[in-house]
């Protein structure tokens, strides 16, 4: 008889990597094993984008609003207010569908509150909780995880250092906590995608490429204000920004005040950004903080040299002391230059090297890998 995985992740900007996590877990269950059924809630039409994928996935769905949100949600007191009313609106419903299909387990990724609380109402459903990056222990969420702490069967997280800072927190228990790395690469499909023409940027330009929500979290202000002095030492590179958000304005904004027109080039939010990483000359990512960071194993399967900003928790470990890239301090001017400069400049052997290994480790986290340990733990 196959478990039943209820998958939990409703989320109001579908750029949000934890989307790609999720849909790949539940695709991971259904393509290499015939013991689970994965079902995700599609709590208020944010999953309908994806319901072909779905079916042609063999995931199922379940479907509780149709409130059709079509544009993110951005700001931080706007989101909250949403996460604060659907959490009201949804608990009872959510209660009803995990008492009709009465999973094995619910896996917990985003808007946790609700199914947090519900888990008090079931004893033999298990409720996991994934839990990633650097956790801003609140007053609340700390009484809250306290509270939960004895009825969460377990915790996911994708990097050891969040484990290691969970475990220091002394919230749950050690043994409750797991890691499991993010699905986030089908090498495969990868291949593919890669070799798609770009239509719209020349094939003669050198570039670099950095990518990902244009939100406070990635730091692109500082990407774009250390391209301006940088450019005056290198006049044949443009810097090429992949992404959608609340600051795209703001940035455009500061490119024009920089007069940057010229050489740094914002695109939008794209379904395939491989082809874009393949030709460029360097990926760089400024983070604010990033667990693991999904484009830097992309950028890594990709076999680009990686650029990233020293933060917690992602880049450090897949950088590990710059075996898999180059680390620059965060916020520091001075340091990214001289770091920016080194990569495109430096020996050839070095590069190779470190693009090497950090593809051997970008492995650790396909959609394969990710079922290994996920269905070794269900099944235990």
């Amino acid at each position: 008889m196959q478990k039943k995985i209820l998958y939990w992740s409703p989320h109001i900007n579908k750029e949000v990597a934890t989307v790609k996590a999720v849909f790949n877990s539940a695709h991971s269950l259904s393509k290499y094993s015939d013991n689970f059924k994965p079902i995700i809630i599609n709590a208020f039409g944010e999953w309908d984008d994806y319901s072909e994928k779905l079916k042609t996935s063999n995931i199922g769905s379940i479907k509780i609003f149709n409130w059709k949100i079509r544009n993110p949600i951005n700001g931080f007191w706007k989101s909250r207010l949403f996460y604060i009313i659907f959490s009201l609106v949804i608990f009872l419903p959510l209660i009803k569908i995990i008492n009709k299909e009465k999973p094995e387990y619910v896996i917990i990724h985003l808007i946790t509150i609700p199914v947090l609380i519900a888990s008090f109402f079931f004893k033999n459903t298990k409720f996991i909780l994934r839990i990633s990056g650097y956790p801003q222990l609140n007053t609340f969420r700390r009484f809250l995880w306290k509270i939960l702490s004895k009825k969460l069967y377990s915790i996911f997280t994708p990097t050891l250092l969040t484990r290691e800072l969970l475990i220091k927190k002394n919230i749950f228990s050690k043994n409750k906590i797991f890691l499991l790395r993010d699905p986030i690469v089908e090498i495969s499909i990868i291949a593919k995608l890669k070799k798609k023409k770009i239509n719209d940027l020349p094939n003669t330009i050198k570039y670099v490429i950095s990518i990902g929500r244009l939100t406070k979290q990635k730091n692109f202000p500082f990407l774009i204000r250390s391209f301006s002095k940088i450019r005056k030492k290198l006049n044949n590179i443009k810097l090429v920004i992949i992404g959608s958000g609340e600051e795209e304005l703001k940035l455009l904004r500061l490119i024009a005040r920089l007069k940057l027109e010229d050489c740094v080039i914002l695109m939008k939010y794209k379904t395939n950004i491989f082809n874009y990483l393949s030709n460029s000359a360097l990926f760089v990512l400024t983070s604010e903080w990033e667990d693991p960071g999904f484009v830097l194993i992309e950028a890594a399967i990709c076999n680009k040299l990686i650029l990233s900003s020293n933060v917690k928790n992602g880049p450090i470990e897949f950088i590990d002391n710059e075996n898999c890239g180059v680390l620059f301090e965060k916020n520091n001017y001075e340091d990214f230059e001289k770091k920016f400069l080194y990569s495109l400049h430096a020996g050839e052997d070095i590069m190779i090297k470190k693009k090497i290994s950090a593809k051997i480790k970008a492995k650790k986290y396909t959609i394969f890998s990710h079922y290994l340990q996920l269905a070794e733990y269900l099944k235990n």
